[in-house]
């Protein structure tokens, strides 16, 4: 499709519990989105498979304060890449997500690819 970039991150992320992780993630996604240098009209859309997540993600008065240092990170991506949706996805729809748990994937380092 033209038009679509798609991408693919695993690895061990530090973080104190699932949440924060997940908030690791939306920055990784922004960094890899920066560093493909691809210039769009249209939105970058990052889907999150946390409701609490992404309550944080589109609500500031909501994030939780030892994580602001992560999301004052986010918020700068954010204008650099411009245009940004967050939309919240069934978790039990990632099947990627579930394949790599279930194969047993387990990367010391981040491993990112993109297409």
């Amino acid at each position: 499709m033209e038009g679509v970039a798609r991408a693919i991150l695993s690895g061990a992320i530090i973080a104190n519990d699932a949440e924060e992780a997940k908030i690791v993630a939306v920055k990784i996604v922004f960094e890899v989105y920066l560093a493909m240098e691809w210039k769009s009209n249209v939105a970058l859309i990052i889907e999150v498979g946390s409701s609490l997540v992404f309550s944080w993600c589109v609500n500031k008065a909501m994030r939780p304060w030892l994580s602001q240092s992560e999301f004052i990170e986010m918020e700068i991506a954010m204008l650099k890449v411009g245009n940004v949706v967050f939309s919240l996805v069934d978790k039990k729809c990632n099947d990627l997500a579930f394949s790599l748990v279930m194969a047993g994937v387990n990367r010391t380092q981040l491993f990112k690819a993109w297409w």
